[in-house]
């Protein structure tokens, strides 16, 4: 019907205009719509650096009032029902007592309404923590209270993973590297990248510290400045902002290896640091490990990515790239590095579709109790990953989630069962040999022209 109704008024000429209407002021009976409005909206929970640097100077958010706002968001159909019921039952006796009061006088009865001033749920309950020797949470020190919050974010992130069901919810945090060691600031990150994988949630935080920017995905960055005016503005172009901020925040690349070895992805990194670890024959060649050697995912998109990415593509860092044969766009980029013979670029694809085709079937049909003979003859082709989340670990309902999950039991734990000799029957022992011996060269002709370099420095 209200589609309808805007179909029959609308048209191609009709100009429109925001008009802002404060909610409050409504006194009659709107009120109920934006009271079921408010119904679907999500949950907003904001957690503050410190202290609000309001007139009242409150705390930082205690967690459980997210916690109590998040379980009363679980009850919302019981508890509208009891709101429903309460309403419905004031407003009876209400409409009696207004028609009671028309024998009196009908004109001031003509004036009355029953309108609910409803407060929210969560100001019913109240809920604190209290620790060591029963000080509130409220009294202790930043530090402690913001390893509270972290605990809280990590329990959602748990959480999330496997509870898709309850409402959709915002989390704002300000400044959440505020008194905290590095390591627990990235931990509260990688807590806040699981909850905001999530399709029902949404995170927001702030920062002016160079560690937790580089954390993120360039995707998800958002620099703030302020134009001529001084009024602030959102930096719209990519590279303007990636610049922006990594000069604002000072930010250094993190790759000072003199040879890097470039792979797809962070699963082919797990692969490739396997197998030269497990396959004694592979670590003779050269010991990745020991050496001054850095294995980089090309595909991250986090800030530092960018960064170590744009650092040695201008630098003399040789670099070898080893990719999956099932893309050719990694195909032209290999075949024109290697055109080019600076010898400071080095590539090779894979003969097999991809990294996870390289581990013995064998081992595969044992972990994931399948059978895989029919496809050895596709094997170079088969899309192993694709076709094991179809019939493994159903228990991980998000179909995404499941990939990830078997591909990192594929190259972070079968890589390390696999011997010189399965790979041997398997067939491609010697062009994995072939990606290590190359790495040797780079490296050792790398070392070697250092060393020159310091000896003629030392004979001058």
């Amino acid at each position: 019907m209200r589609k309808a109704i805007f179909n029959h008024l609308l048209e191609e000429s009709t100009t429109f205009e925001e008009v802002l209407i404060d909610i409050k002021d409504i006194q009659d009976e709107s009120m109920k719509n934006w009271i079921k409005l408010k119904e679907n909206l999500p949950l907003f929970n904001l957690f503050q650096s410190d202290r609000a640097n309001t007139d009242n100077d409150k705390e930082v958010q205690d967690p459980m009032k997210a916690i109590t706002k998040e379980v009363l968001a679980e009850l919302q159909p019981e508890l509208d029902d009891i709101r429903d019921k309460v309403v419905k039952r004031v407003e009876e006796v209400g409409l009696k007592t207004i028609e009671k009061l028309k024998e009196f006088n009908g004109e001031i009865a003509n004036q009355l309404k029953t309108m609910p001033e409803l407060k929210n749920w969560d100001s019913v309950f109240k809920f604190n923590l209290d620790t060591d020797n029963e000080i509130p949470l409220n009294k202790r020190g930043s530090g402690v209270r913001r390893l509270i919050l972290l605990s809280y974010f990590r329990a959602e992130a748990e959480k999330s993973i496997n509870d898709r069901q309850h409402k959709n919810i915002i989390y704002a945090i300000e400044e959440p590297e505020t008194s905290q060691h590095p390591d627990f600031q990235r931990m509260i990150i990688s807590s806040l990248s699981t909850i905001a994988n999530q399709e029902n949630s949404q995170v927001f935080i702030t920062t002016h510290t160079p560690e937790i920017a580089q954390m993120v995905d360039g995707d998800s960055l958002i620099m703030i400045t302020k134009d001529e005016r001084g009024c602030p503005k959102i930096v719209t172009d990519e590279k303007v902002k990636i610049r922006e901020v990594v000069q604002t925040l000072g930010i250094l690349p993190t790759i000072h290896s003199s040879l890097v070895i470039c792979v797809e992805g962070p699963q082919d990194v797990n692969f490739l640091k396997n197998i030269n670890k497990f396959v004694p024959e592979f670590k003779d060649i050269i010991d990745i490990e020991e050496c001054d050697i850095s294995i980089y995912n090309l595909g991250g998109s986090r800030l530092i990515d960018w960064i170590n990415i744009n650092h040695f593509r201008y630098s003399n860092i040789k670099e070898f790239h080893l990719y999956d044969g099932d893309i050719k766009k990694y195909k032209d980029l290999v075949n024109e590095m290697n055109t080019n013979m600076d010898r400071r670029r080095i590539g090779t694809v894979t003969k097999l579709r991809e990294m996870e085709n390289y581990i013995p079937i064998d081992i595969i049909e044992e972990e994931f109790n399948c059978k895989l003979s029919e496809h050895q003859t596709n094997w170079g082709s088969f899309d192993l990953p694709s076709y094991l989340k179809g019939i493994a670990m159903q228990h991980i309902r998000d179909v995404k989630q499941r990939e990830v999950a078997i591909k990192g039991v594929l190259n972070s734990k079968l890589t390390k069962k696999i011997t010189a000799q399965a790979l041997k029957e398997h067939g491609v022992y010697e062009e994995m040999e072939s990606w290590f011996k190359t790495i040797r060269d780079i490296y050792y002709s790398t070392a070697r022209t250092a060393i020159n370099k310091e000896l003629q420095v030392n004979n001058q």
